[in-house]
């Protein structure tokens, strides 16, 4: 059941029930990433920077921009998010924010799908995707940077294909649209039917970790599918070769570390890395992950899983991760306890 405050004008109820859906879904929504979006009589109902979609029913989570002045600012180079739009809260919109403006679509969806990203990765994604996308109207969007820079390629992308519903962001993630809420909620569970991949099944952990942790800052993880980091073979080389999307460089790591399995406790006593890797054992976290960053690596493992042995893997390159501190980047800030900045 919706719970419509005063504040929250029923007309986006639709929006609320299927934001708080997809929150619950690991494998397409991790922490505060992703956002949903409807444009009704001239206002673009987008979910707040930092909120997470799985609270869209119990905590307001949207607030209403004028899209004229939203388009406006765009044309005038002027990127829209990061900006403090409610004075009762401490709301900035979204770093997508333009990307769902300029998007022609009355409902728009952006996930960070396990499946589309593990495809997103790779160098043949684009035609490998296109053999299953059949009938769908999409395009493929080359890895562009959140915020204005993502919404021109977006712009680009739909003036090639002007019907296009779905977007495959590269190193980045999923967009779909509708003409309402089902609509695009259908859309999205048929992409996800037509991309689903294999997943590798897991290999047990060594009990040989447990030297490691007893007093010191270091644990095992309660979700043993974290183990596959160290313990499947391509996992492990494609997560040490390289950062694959934002989001990992952002709010994990700048590189995950790798030890062999003669590793002395004591050299990673004092690392302050979210976790660390015991190639062929298994994976320590370090004491006191926020929710947030639990999720985040939880899709990490999950889009590892589903990368074929043979995938060609595109990485960011260096300069691509660089661009994400730049001094006009869109602002992002560590996920807490409960929120992120996405």
């Amino acid at each position: 059941m919706v719970i419509i405050t005063p504040h929250t004008p029923a007309v986006i109820g639709p929006l609320l029930e299927v934001s708080a859906r997809l929150g619950r879904t690991p494998h397409l929504v991790q922490a505060a990433t992703g956002n949903t979006s409807l444009k009704r009589d001239g206002t673009l109902w987008i979910k707040a920077s930092g909120r997470w979609l799985a609270d869209a029913i119990r905590d307001e989570i949207f607030f209403p921009l004028n899209l004229e002045k939203i388009l406006r600012r765009i044309d005038a180079g002027e990127d829209p998010s990061g900006q403090l739009e409610n004075s009762e809260k401490p709301w900035r919109t979204s770093v997508e924010t333009a990307m769902h403006a300029v998007l022609p679509h009355k409902v728009v969806i952006h996930v960070h799908s396990v499946n589309t990203i593990a495809w997103a990765v790779r160098e043949d994604g684009p035609a490998e995707l296109a053999r299953r996308m059949g009938d769908i109207p999409w395009q493929w969007v080359p890895y562009t940077r959140s915020g204005l820079p993502l919404a021109r390629a977006v712009q680009e992308a739909m003036a090639r294909t002007p019907d296009a519903r779905v977007l495959v962001l590269a190193n980045h993630g999923l967009v779909v649209g509708g003409d309402d809420c089902e609509e695009a909620e259908g859309l999205l569970s048929e992409v996800e039917r037509r991309t689903t991949l294999a997943v590798r099944p897991l290999q047990p952990p060594s009990r040989g970790l447990d030297r490691i942790t007893g007093q010191s800052e270091w644990q095992l993880p309660e979700h043993s599918a974290f183990h596959a980091l160290a313990t499947d073979a391509v996992a492990h080389r494609i997560v040490t070769g390289g950062i694959l999307y934002p989001c990992q460089r952002l709010f994990l790591t700048a590189r995950a570390l790798s030890f062999s399995e003669s590793v002395d406790g004591k050299e990673i006593q004092s690392l302050k890395e979210p976790f660390v890797i015991i190639e062929n054992s298994g994976v320590l976290l370090r004491k006191g992950l926020s929710a947030g960053e639990l999720a985040i690596l939880n899709g990490l493992v999950e889009t590892l899983r589903r990368i074929p042995e043979s995938a060609p893997i595109r990485y960011l390159t260096d300069a691509e991760i660089q661009d994400l501190f730049a001094p006009d980047a869109c602002t992002y800030t560590e996920v807490p306890r409960r929120t992120g900045t996405i």
